[in-house]
């Protein structure tokens, strides 16, 4: 797989139930070492470090799901702009948790665009990428980019 010509940010909660099952199994040599900050809230907290560290772990997982994801959603918005004949660049792909989205920053000719592709039609795009969602994704994208001239020719 190529690496990807864009950034992956991910922001908000992103952790699954499997997420949880997977930190909670893990063995302890796998726990992140926690930095003193970590440590003083988990004694805040009145938890054992090794809670807390698992609670870590949890979100990175999630974070590192999520970024693959990502990453699946932006290799099809570089196709999309591929056909587009001039330099649109997809520069990075935020995931805006709370907000149940993706926000796709794209590099054009005359500025810098930012469209959001909520987060229904992007996990139909990841996990199964069926003609009619690609078709949505293509006309949101050509349509934020003020490109309807195009949304009946690129097929």
């Amino acid at each position: 797989m190529a690496t990807p010509h864009f950034d992956v940010f991910i922001s908000g909660a992103t952790s699954s139930v499997g997420d949880w099952q997977k930190a909670m199994s893990a063995r302890k040599a796998e726990l992140p070492k926690l930095n003193q900050e970590q440590k003083e809230v988990a004694r805040k907290m009145g938890i054992s470090e090794e809670e807390f560290a698992r609670g870590v772990l949890v979100t990175q997982y999630g974070e590192n799901r999520q970024r693959e994801r990502g990453q699946s959603l932006g290799r099809q918005i570089e196709e999309i702009l591929s056909g587009l004949g001039e330099p649109y660049r997809l520069e990075a792909l935020i995931r805006e948790g709370v907000k149940l989205r993706w926000v796709a920053r794209i590099i054009t000719p005359h500025e810098a665009k930012n469209i959001a592709i909520g987060q229904e039609l992007a996990d139909d795009i990841i996990d199964s990428c069926t003609v009619q969602d690609l078709d949505l994704l293509r006309v949101l994208i050509l349509e934020s980019l003020n490109r309807k001239d195009l949304i009946g020719s690129l097929q």
